[in-house]
């Protein structure tokens, strides 16, 4: 699975169908799992470590994941007691195809309807959209930033999302990012991508120490996010990650 692919694809898709905040932060929560499980097909993860990464409370977590699976873009398997199974369906091929199918359906029935124009104008903008997200995706794709995979996805995402918030970030600016991330995290792999999906899953323009709740003002991009209802904690979630994994 190609993480920033993934996420793209994400984005993409929920411009046309838009999900609710608990519903983007758990897929964002079981993505950030799986990538930690090394993209196993199936993970297990129990509803208090999904609480923990998302804010969700247990009904919330129910909740969100039935519409989710709804929705083609996760599935899973209940296991009584037991901590439940997951799987992260790919949406990267399935976006482009389904945006092309969509487009072709509105035009075939404009021709019989006369709110045509509209309609067509509204399919046009959103496939220019669709065409510039791509094209700047494929422009953070071209450079590699660390020889460490699962870092190198993260900081391609935190790049990505940069575009996606209109905020596009210069090579220099890069280069100072990977510089602040080196300070905060000496040699500490896991820690840079926790801060980096910190700084994505809060609408962070920059980089901050886990848990560092002095960037309410400094770090926020200013407009309300999706993210930002949800409070930051000082916990361990490597640790809670890995004994989860240690279970299974």
């Amino acid at each position: 699975m190609n993480y920033i692919a993934e996420i793209n694809s994400f984005w993409d898709s929920i411009i046309l169908n838009p999900l609710s905040t608990g519903q983007v932060a758990l897929w964002f929560g079981l993505m950030h799992i799986n990538n930690k499980c090394n993209w196993t097909e199936w993970f297990t993860v129990s509803n208090q470590v999904l609480s923990i990464h998302t804010g969700l409370s247990r009904s919330g977590i129910l909740k969100a994941r039935n519409e989710l699976k709804q929705r083609g873009l996760i599935d899973f398997r209940e296991r009584g007691t037991k901590a439940t199974s997951y799987k992260m369906v790919t949406i990267s091929n399935s976006t482009q195809d389904g945006t092309q199918n969509s487009v072709e359906v509105s035009t075939q029935n404009g021709k019989q309807d006369s709110t045509q124009n509209s309609t067509t104008l509204d399919k046009q903008k959103f496939k220019q959209k669709l065409k510039q997200k791509q094209k700047g995706a494929t422009k953070v794709s071209t450079r590699k930033y660390s020889e460490d995979v699962e870092l190198n996805d993260a900081i391609l995402a935190f790049i990505a999302f940069r575009l996606d918030i209109k905020s596009a970030m210069t090579d220099h600016a890069i280069d100072l990012m990977l510089k602040k991330l080196e300070e905060m995290a000496p040699g500490d792999s896991p820690a840079k991508i926790a801060i980096l999906n910190q700084s994505i899953m809060n609408g962070w323009k920059g980089v901050f120490p886990l848990g560092d709740k002095s960037v309410k003002k400094s770090g926020s991009t200013g407009k309300q996010n999706q993210f930002q209802d949800f409070p930051q904690r000082n916990i361990d979630y490597d640790a809670i990650v890995n004994a989860q994994l240690q279970e299974m």
